[in-house]
Order: structure tokens, then sequence, then C-alpha cells
């Protein structure tokens, strides 16, 4: 009967250890920690079937922390991959289709004050209702009124419109 060396046994651990590691920063959908599984319960195998003293202990420690630590990337990996796709929850990006109030008369050409999240942000109504006639002065949203984030402008100028129903609840004011 051929006995493996115990040295093959430690290289497959440290192989597998290093697989795991590896599928952290690498996009390939749980292949390296597949193959770290394995490697870990081969390298196990080896150092059982090479008769190292304790190796039975040895086998049963590296096939739990094989299965924790599979399960845990695995899930890392899962959760990882439901988050793809979702809408961004931070920044400007995030800011987007959220309700403010206005701090300051906000106007198309006139830049007002937004307060939106706990922060008080610059911003401009982003286009003129069609029922506006230009003689009668710039359209303006009062103080107080809710406004609808719709996007942003240069030097993070926020781009807002009116909330209600257009013809009904336009929330504008006339300036002039």
């Amino acid at each position: 009967m051929m006995v493996m060396p115990p040295l093959i046994g430690v290289i497959l651990i440290l192989v597998g250890i290093a697989l795991f590691i590896l599928d952290l920063s690498v996009t390939n959908h749980g292949l390296l920690t597949a193959g770290g599984i394995v490697t870990l319960l081969a390298g196990g195998l080896a150092l059982f079937g090479a008769g190292v003293p304790h190796s039975g202990v040895l086998l049963g420690v590296l096939v739990v922390v094989t299965m924790l630590m599979g399960g845990v990337l695995f899930g890392l990996l899962g959760s990882l991959r439901s988050s793809k796709g979702r809408p961004a929850l931070t920044g400007k990006e995030g800011m987007i289709g959220e309700v403010g109030t206005v701090r300051r008369a906000v106007g198309v050409d006139s830049s007002g004050w937004v307060f939106v999240h706990g922060e008080r942000w610059p911003a401009v109504l982003a286009f003129a209702p069609e029922e506006t006639d230009p003689r009668d002065g710039e359209p303006m949203i009062g103080v107080g009124r809710k406004v609808r984030v719709v996007g942003f402008g240069d030097r993070g100028v926020m781009h807002v419109v009116p909330v209600g129903l257009p013809g009904r609840d336009w929330d504008l004011d006339r300036a002039g």
C-alpha cells in the first residue's frame, strides 16, 4: 500500500484556504469557493491517509471549518448577487424621486433652496409648466411647498418639480 506524504495534505489545505481568500476578490460566482471546499477536504483526507497522529480530529475540524467557510462565502455571494440591479441608496443618485420642502422660492432661472434628507440643497425648477404665460413672469414654487427631485445639474444644483397634478395643483406662485 502506498502512503502519501503529509506534506501533500498540508499543501492542499493551504491551497484551499488561498482559494477561499481569492474568491473574495474575483467575480466567478463561487467557483473558487467550491474548489476551496474540495481542496480542503482532499488535504484533510491526505493527512488522514498518511497516518499523521490525531488526523481523525484534524479531519473533523477541517470538515467543520470547510462547511462554515463555504456556507458563509456562498451566503455572502448570494446576497451580493441579489443586490445587483437595485437602485442606488446613497449619494445624488439615491435622492432622485425623493420629496423635499422649499426653503427659499425656486424658479426656472432663479435658484432657491430645498430641504431634502436633512440637508439644504440649491435647486431650480426643472421645467416650466405648459399653462404658464411667459408675460406673467417666471413660474416660482413658493416657500413651504413640496417638490420632487428629478435630477441634478452643474455644481450640485438639484432639479425639482412641484408635487401635484398638472393643471390642478401645481403649487406655483407667480413672480412679478
